[in-house]
């Protein structure tokens, strides 16, 4: 069920589903950066309130929306008044809603990131709230009390992206704002709300959308157990930050979503500036010297061809990742490396 919004409705609904992705967003940022997280948290719960006021009071279809929490109730509509119970503490309560010290650190070379819970909230603090607020404890304790921050607020942007498809803040490229997340390695925990959690699902998912980033530059091509692979570097603006291994067919498909895959000389026109990116643990960082279209030319079908390679570029190493991609037998440290090449979450600013 969704809720029918006028057309004047929607910018002021998507201002207010923007606040709420930033929000999250910049929660998982500051869980891979070492800051405190209960601003961040706070944050989240402020934002997904105000979206569920202005849902429940402003709009000529609140009907609806009302009745998802009632006769039509929805699966998440638990989580929701969940955090509207949150928020209230933070609000009317001299109680800091924080996550829990029940911390989890996952990382290592390639970086850390927190993975923190919801933090009880004590009965002294609850007996303090008006008896409305006062009721939606319990979902507060079943939902959110805990558990895993980040994968409870990715729960709550669905709901509202469900319930009302055109409130979804996305960017020129129609990107979700603020995501996908930054790919922690070893996690298979969702980088983006509309990815499945499901892995066969998830990897439907990733195939049917457009890689991120800007645009691709081919370097080679080699056949395995008769699949033939294209690969290269994917760029944003003149940045790359990850490798690509793709099957022929699936760069040709990915073309078919107006997403450029290139051909030119690479080797003559990158330079190597990861010391310029310290944060950034997972690879190599390039730069085009020029706009990559300056020196690069777009490919309107990646050609049927015999295995090749681009000069300067380094075969053997380029085969072993390929190899490593079509291996099934590793399939879960396969999927997490693919999804981040693919979703470009590799950059240092997530």
């Amino acid at each position: 069920m969704t809720v029918t919004l006028e057309s004047d409705e929607i910018a002021p609904l998507r201002e207010a589903m923007g606040d709420l992705q930033r929000a999250v967003a910049d929660y998982y940022s500051a869980t891979g950066a070492g800051r405190s997280l209960g601003p961040y948290v706070r944050a989240f719960l402020v934002a997904s309130q105000t979206l569920n006021d202005l849902l429940t009071e402003q709009v000529k279809d609140k009907a609806t929306y009302k009745s998802l929490f009632t006769t039509a109730r929805h699966t998440s509509a638990s989580l929701v008044e969940a955090a509207k119970f949150a928020r209230n503490v933070t609000q009317h309560v001299l109680h800091i809603v924080r996550p829990s010290d029940d911390l989890a650190l996952v990382g290592g070379d390639l970086g850390f990131r927190i993975y923190a819970k919801w933090d009880a909230v004590p009965p002294q603090a609850v007996a303090k709230l008006h008896k409305g607020t006062r009721s939606l404890e319990p979902y507060f304790r079943s939902e959110l009390e805990d558990k895993e921050v980040t994968g409870t607020m990715m729960r709550v942007l669905r709901f509202f992206a469900e319930i009302a498809p055109p409130i979804v803040a996305r960017d020129a490229r129609g990107e979700w704002i603020g995501f996908p997340l930054h790919s922690q390695p070893g996690v298979t925990s969702p980088l983006h709300p509309e990815e499945p959690l499901d892995p066969a699902a998830a990897r439907t998912w990733l195939d049917s959308r457009r890689p991120g980033g800007s645009c691709r530059v081919v370097v080679g091509q080699t056949t395995l157990e008769g699949v033939p692979y294209v690969y290269g570097h994917t760029f944003e603006g003149r940045l790359s930050f990850a490798p690509f291994i793709e099957t022929v067919a699936q760069a040709n498909f990915d073309i078919t979503l107006d997403f450029p895959y290139l051909e030119g000389d690479l080797a003559t026109n990158l330079e190597d500036v990861t010391d310029r990116f310290p944060e950034f643990h997972q690879g190599t960082v390039l730069q085009s010297r020029g706009e990559v279209l300056s020196w690069a030319t777009p490919l309107p079908v990646i050609p049927s061809r015999d295995d090749c390679n681009a000069p300067s570029m380094d075969a053997e190493a380029w085969s072993q990742l390929v190899r490593l991609e079509a291996d099934q037998a590793l399939s879960f440290f396969t999927f997490n490396a693919r999804r981040a090449r693919r979703l470009n979450a590799l950059g240092p600013t997530r």
